[in-house]
């Protein structure tokens, strides 16, 4: 079943979740008043949105827009928005999600995932991961820090880095520090079970003994570094973020020294025919050159590396396709060329290897879930692992 939106100009569609639960949504904007600087001199804003169970009780509760903050389609097309015509983002502004805003959450005792965005992308181009997994019985935390992706506070600033500190291998990753302790501030909150009155019933549901962490892009990194930084997270995933730049300079401080949880790492991987490479002036070996640091900086990793960690290619994606990009933005992965996956087939691959690597993590009894997963999706190509101690 697929939502569609009806309504004048480009269709917009997003996939109708798979799992058994109603899908509730909630947004809080919060301010962490211990950090201040002279970009945040009244503290800094990280703004949360949690899905998660509901029950068919709740179906009266209106569906969350997709666009949650009024405003945000004309502050991204003043922002050109990864080239996304404003008619398409008028759309989005007009779009209703599959989710209940506001809902209350089922009863139960589940695991919570903590979700980084990538660089300059807007938390709602998240949403059908984030409904997917919440279908399954997961509390999904995306944590928009600031300077991150483009976010626009209630009182319509727009909080958007313009500084150039994330040109330079270093700035970057003082900047993935700053965002895990973004992290740790929206964990401290959740598990607490005590603050926010109005997240008790939802945060009563939460298991702290069970919370991994994904992100996409430089998010990835920001998953994976705070895996290594706060023992509470079991596991991590990092969805298309690579690790060092084209000299090999690490990106994360995790990437000189390796992972110590059980990781996951997706990567996009283009279909590129010969025509392809000579719209770009490029040759196959050249295109393959332009790798190199990142196959021996993951080969590295996996031998620097405490825990397993699984590294898998999703033949037909670009870098967008670990997103909403597919239903909402194609053009974002179709204008490079090559053979694409169809949408919602990729969309189940990426979903159906996350929620396995995170059913095994969190089972009681590991078994052979993601091993499962890799041999049922054939689009996916084993790119490397390092099964490293349990």
């Amino acid at each position: 079943m697929l939502l569609v939106l009806a309504a004048q100009g480009p269709d917009v569609t997003l996939p109708h979740p798979t799992g058994a639960s109603p899908v509730g949504t909630t947004v809080r904007y919060l301010v962490d008043a211990v950090r201040k600087d002279a970009r945040f001199p009244g503290g800094r804003p990280v703004t949360l949105q949690l899905w998660y169970p509901t029950t068919a009780a709740e179906e009266e509760k209106p569906l969350a827009p997709y666009l949650v903050e009024s405003g945000l389609a004309r502050t991204m097309a003043e922002q050109g928005y990864y080239e996304v015509e404003a008619e398409r983002l008028d759309a989005w502004a007009r779009l209703a999600t599959n989710s209940r805003l506001d809902a209350a959450p089922a009863r139960g005792s589940r695991p919570l995932v903590l979700f980084s965005v990538g660089l300059g992308v807007v938390r709602a181009n998240y949403t059908t991961l984030a409904e997917e997994l919440a279908s399954h019985g997961i509390v999904f935390a995306l944590v928009e820090g600031p300077l991150a992706g483009l976010m626009l506070l209630p009182d319509g600033t727009l909080v958007q880095d313009t500084s150039d500190r994330l040109e330079s291998a270093a700035g970057h990753r003082e900047a993935v520090d700053e965002w895990c302790q973004d992290l740790r501030f929206v964990l401290n909150l959740l598990v607490a079970k005590e603050g926010d009155a109005g997240l008790a019933a939802l945060t009563a549901t939460i298991d702290s003994t069970r919370v991994a962490t994904i992100g996409h892009s430089s998010g990835g990194l920001v998953a994976l570094q705070f895996g290594v930084i706060d023992a509470r997270v079991r596991a991590g995933i990092d969805l298309d973020g690579g690790l060092v730049t084209p000299e090999g300079e690490p990106l994360a401080r995790f990437v000189s020294y390796g992972v110590a949880k059980p990781t996951l790492i997706l990567r996009s991987k283009p279909l590129y025919g010969e025509a392809d490479f000579a719209r770009r002036g490029l040759t196959r070996e050249q295109w393959e050159a332009r790798g190199a640091a990142g196959k021996a900086a993951l080969a590295a990793l996996a031998a620097r590396s405490s825990a397993p960690l699984v590294v898998a290619g999703l033949a037909g994606t670009g870098h967008f396709s670990f997103s909403d990009a597919p239903f909402v933005m194609p053009a974002a992965i179709t204008r490079f060329g090559g053979e694409i996956i169809d949408p919602r087939r990729g969309w189940l691959v990426i979903t159906g290897t996350i929620r396995a690597f995170l059913e095994e993590q969190f089972a009681a009894h590991p078994g052979q879930m993601l091993a499962g997963a890799l041999q049922k999706f054939t689009e996916l190509e084993l790119q490397g692992s390092d099964q490293g101690p349990r």
